[in-house]
This record gives C-alpha cells, sequence and structure tokens, in this order.
C-alpha cells in the first residue's frame, strides 16, 4: 500500500519523546543541577505545570487552524512575507537542533566510549543512518520510533528499579533552603527544553484526526516526568554536592547498577537509550526544517536533506572537548532558545488572531 505520510497522535508521542526527551532528560540535566541543586526535581515540576498551560495555547492554535499547513494557514491572514518572517526562527533552530545533537552525540562517544575511534568515522555513520531514515520520510521515522522508544523507556526503568535500594530520599530536604532563586534559574533549561514542543505546529497537517487537548496533556505529564525522574535519582543517589559537578549525571546513574555478585558495568546501555534520541532528534528536525518551506519536487527535498547533514558533519568535526560543549549549551543556547521560541508562539498566537484576508485581484489571478 502506497504511505500517504499522515501519522497519528500514538506515533507523534513516540517521536516528540525520543525528540524532546533527550533535550529534557539527558541534555538540560546537568545544567539544572547545576542552579539547581537539591531543589532540582522542584524546577522541573514547576515547568511541567507551566509548560501544560502553554501546550493548551498551543491547542488552541491548532483548533483555529483546523491543522491546517501552519505556515500557508498563517499566509492567508498576515501576508506571505510576514509568515516566512514568523517561520525564520524555528528554522534557524529546528537547524541548530541537528547539527548540536550530531556535534554533542560525537563529542559525547569520543569522551565516554570511544576514546580512539577517528571523530569523522562516528559522524558519518551517525550522520548517514539519519538521512536515510529522513529521506524515506515521516512514516519511517515513526516506526523506527515505536520501535526505539518501549525499549528506551523499559531501559529507564530498568535503571531506576535496580538502582532503588542506593537511593536516600532524605537528601531531597530540605526543600527550598536557598528559597526560590535557584528553581527559577533552573527553570531556563527546563523551559527550553520543554518549548521545543512547540515544533508540533509543523506536524500538525500530518496528523490522521483532530488532536484532543488530553492527549497534550498526556505527552505534557509523560515529559515531565522523564525529567524530572533522573533529576531526583542524581540527587538521591550522589547527593546534591556530587550531582552539581556532574556533566551526565543519568550515564552516571548507569554505572551504580548491579545485579547480584557478578554482573556489573552496564552503563553501555545507556549508549543505546542515547543514540535512538539523538538519531529521532537528528533526523525528525531536518525533516521539520524542509517540510517547513513545502518543497514540492521531491528530488529537491533530498538535495536540500542531503546538504544539510553534510552540514551537519561539517559543524561536528570542529574540535571541542565536551566540557566546553557544555558550557556553550549552557551560557548561550538553552537559554538564546527559551528567549526567542517562547515569545515566538506568543506571536504565532497573535498572528493567528487576525481574519483571513480577502485576495486582491492579482492573488486571485
Amino acid at each position: 500500500m502506497k504511505s500517504t505520510g499522515q501519522i497519528n497522535f500514538v506515533q507523534l508521542f513516540m517521536m516528540f519523546s525520543l525528540m524532546n526527551g533527550l533535550a529534557s532528560h539527558v541534555i538540560v540535566n546537568p545544567m539544572v543541577l547545576d542552579v539547581s541543586g537539591r531543589d532540582s526535581w522542584i524546577t522541573a515540576l514547576v515547568s511541567g505545570a507551566l509548560f501544560m498551560i502553554w501546550v493548551a495555547l498551543l491547542y488552541w492554535m491548532m483548533r483555529r487552524s483546523g491543522q491546517q499547513p501552519w505556515m500557508d494557514w498563517l499566509s492567508a491572514r498576515i501576508t506571505r512575507p510576514a509568515a516566512v518572517s514568523l517561520m525564520v526562527p524555528i528554522a534557524i533552530h529546528l537547524y541548530l537542533v541537528g547539527g548540536l545533537t550530531v556535534a554533542h552525540t560525537s563529542t559525547w562517544t569520543i569522551t565516554n566510549y570511544l576514546p580512539i575511534t577517528p571523530k569523522l568515522l562516528i559522524i558519518g555513520c551517525l550522520v548517514l543512518f539519519c538521512a536515510a531514515i529522513c529521506l524515506w520520510g515521516l512514516p519511517v521515522i515513526a516506526v523506527v520510533s515505536g520501535i526505539l522508544l518501549p525499549i528506551v523507556v523499559a531501559l529507564g526503568i530498568f535503571v531506576s528499579s535496580f538502582n532503588a535500594p542506593m537511593k536516600d530520599y532524605s537528601l531531597l530536604r530540605p526543600v527550598l533552603e536557598h528559597g526560590f532563586g535557584p528553581v527559577a534559574n533552573g527553570m531556563v533549561y527546563t523551559g527550553a527544553g520543554f518549548v521545543e514542543f512547540i515544533v508540533i505546529m509543523l506536524l500538525q497537517h500530518r496528523l490522521e484526526k483532530k488532536v484532543r487537548l488530553w492527549q497534550l496533556l498526556v505527552y505534557v505529564a509523560f515529559s515531565t516526568i522523564i525529567s524530572m525522574g533522573p533529576l531526583m535519582a542524581a540527587v538521591t543517589e550522589f547527593g546534591p554536592a556530587e550531582a552539581m559537578h556532574q556533566t551526565t549525571s543519568p550515564y552516571e546513574q548507569w554505572r551504580l547498577v548491579q545485579i547480584g555478585k557478578y554482573i556489573e558495568h552496564l552503563d553501555f546501555l545507556s549508549i543505546f537509550q542515547w543514540l535512538s534520541g539523538a538519531c529521532i532528534r537528528i533526523s525528525l528536525s531536518t525533516f521539520l526544517l524542509v517540510e517547513l518551506f513545502r518543497f514540492k519536487r521531491k528530488n529537491v527535498r533530498n538535495i536540500i536533506v542531503i546538504a544539510v547533514m553534510a552540514s551537519y558533519a561539517l559543524i561536528a568535526i570542529y574540535p571541542i572537548n565536551e566540557y566546553d560543549f557544555y558550557q556553550w549549551m549552557s551560557w548561550y543556547y538553552m537559554p538564546i532558545s527559551l528567549a526567542v521560541l517562547l515569545p515566538l508562539s506568543f506571536l504565532w498566537m497573535a498572528a493567528a488572531l487576525f481574519p483571513r484576508r480577502k485576495k486582491s485581484k492579482e492573488e486571485a489571478t
């Protein structure tokens, strides 16, 4: 049967759980711990509550637009040039998501478990795989996500369960020891992770059925849990002081897993989790970048995908160690992402209030 290019909400849920989950679960984790300390879990919880309100506003935009192609729908209200100008920030964001994920993954891989493997080989394998599933289209990305996510979730439950005896929940107290300031500072990073969900507007026309609000709220709850879980685990397993100094706390938690007397060193399983999120994050962000401008000719779309993926490889080759990369993400990328995407979402909402323009004679012809 020929694919229609449509997906259902369950597939959308799985794709975004991997794409956005890598950011909320792993990338921002050390940043939140660094500024919020033992109150990091409160940061994720409060951010999740605000995320629910924001997602309800996204739902309103989806309902108002009838889940039509977002840029085309906006163009009918605020002119094509104005709509394109409102898409430029999200296009830049999608490009950076893909490029920085390739760079981050290759750097993390070399630092943690393949120190003498040529970086170009790692980058090449990653980019080729992501380019392949991106070229095959959205249904393939959705199917791959459906295969990977259950395994990723099962591994998360596995590490949490076997580390349970090592957790000391008394380390989560006192709550708000230094006031609400550390929580507010950490919300910059959790917010930057959550606000990436704005890209659902670019996929709304690809959904088979109308989205319900409760479906989006279930996604918010899941995202909040997978963000809060490793933050609580880091504090209860290592203590707040040690957790604040770790650059990849979820990876460190895997090193504690021990089954009986003889089975340990299972941290290699975290590699599967990271790569699952990274591959979907890279391929889906690239797909959305090309989808955004709705190129009609398949050959043109394919050439652009290949060119974008090649540029990711060039970005990732730049020599930078993991700590410098972390500092750059913490000081610049994440705060700027939040400062751009959140106001952009409100601009989209304001633009959605405009009535449909009447076509001029030139446009009609």
